[in-house]
């Protein structure tokens, strides 16, 4: 069940599919509300078809799946995976789940708390995985992940920054820096060095 957190006023159509799931296909573009997606019962995968397009910020609870096109930002708090077959203007967060990027990501940002797969097109500005990031498409922007994977098919520009490995397979067209993130050292200062203080007798004082 698809919830809007604006008037009937402010939407221009809403579709219903074959199981009755309202599909917002066209918002408003003067809204600025936030568009809240929550699914009920068994349901464990929210769905935004194609042809469908919406403008406003979603969070999620659950999985999501996106063919349609979104103008917004997308968010999990959970560990819900977000997966992008159709377009996406905007930055893409989770908290501990997958961001898949089948389609298009444009003009935005992906910070996920596991890992991030892009097999369609990233042209925003970074991204940033926990886990591991795996490009086998077009890229441009930022890299910075504990493991980055490089395919074949993969081509685009921008800087990679890993922790733990970078793996380049042949046939892979990549321009840009790589380097590889160091563990901040903790600087430990020591100790004040203890000073030894000389009593000395004055001289011409008797000693008792």
């Amino acid at each position: 069940m698809f919830k809007k957190w604006a008037s009937e006023s402010e939407m221009e159509e809403v579709k219903t599919d074959n199981n009755g799931k309202d599909i917002i296909s066209d918002i408003n573009k003067k809204t600025g509300k936030e568009i809240r997606h929550e699914t009920g019962g068994d349901e464990k995968v929210n769905t935004i078809l194609k042809g469908s397009k919406l403008i406003g910020n979603i969070n999620v609870s659950c999985d999501l799946e996106l063919s349609g096109d979104v103008e917004g930002n997308i968010t999990s708090e959970g560990s819900s995976n977000i997966v992008i077959k159709g377009t996406c203007k905007g930055n893409i967060k989770t908290k501990e789940g997958n961001v898949n990027i089948e389609g298009e990501l444009n003009t935005g940002n992906i910070t996920a708390g596991n890992d991030v797969k892009i097999t369609g097109k990233f042209n925003g500005g970074e991204v940033k995985a926990k886990g591991r990031i795996y490009i086998n498409g077009e890229f441009n922007g930022k890299l910075e992940g504990n493991e980055i994977e490089i395919g074949p098919d993969a081509s685009g520009k921008g800087e990679l920054f890993y922790r733990e490995y970078i793996a380049v397979s042949r046939g892979a067209k990549v321009e840009g820096q790589i380097c590889r993130i160091q563990k901040e050292l903790t600087l430990v200062k020591d100790s004040p060095e203890k000073k030894v203080v000389d009593f000395k007798t004055p001289a011409g004082e008797i000693k008792k």
